[in-house]
């Protein structure tokens, strides 16, 4: 590396946020954003209310619930950045139907589906032996 360059100023970024706090706002904007317009999003929010509610009626371990979170954050995160590519993709093909926009939304449909198994499969394994204990 260069001496010029580990001296350069820091470039200015004319969208960057000026402090935590508008972080904070711009990145609860996005949450009320994909609330409002994605059904699949709501839908996996109500799953986590479920979820919560199941694991506390069965007093699941602190390692069961590490992995309940860790799932369930993955499976909203996923969801929202899905919703981002297909925001962006729309932008890029311009409302004109595209091959590639086509590709490259049903690809990150894909990451959502995959996501929404394995965090299914991941609650059935930790939550099916409480139910079934009850018998």
């Amino acid at each position: 590396m260069y001496i010029e360059e580990m001296n350069a100023p820091t470039p200015k970024h004319p969208f960057k946020s000026k402090s935590f706090i508008h972080s904070l706002g711009y990145a609860l904007n996005g949450l009320k954003t994909v609330l409002q317009t994605e059904r699949n999003f709501r839908t996996h929010a109500v799953l986590t209310v479920a979820v919560t509610a199941v694991g506390l009626y069965y007093g699941v371990s602190q390692v069961e619930w590490a992995l309940l979170i860790l799932c369930i954050t993955l499976m909203l995160a996923v969801e929202a950045l899905n919703t981002a590519i297909e925001y962006l993709v729309d932008v890029w093909a311009g409302g004109v139907y595209n091959e590639q926009a086509k590709a490259i939304k049903d690809i990150a449909a894909g990451a959502c589906l995959v996501t929404a198994i394995g965090t299914a499969v991941t609650g059935f394994i930790i939550l099916l032996p409480h139910f079934l204990n009850q018998f």
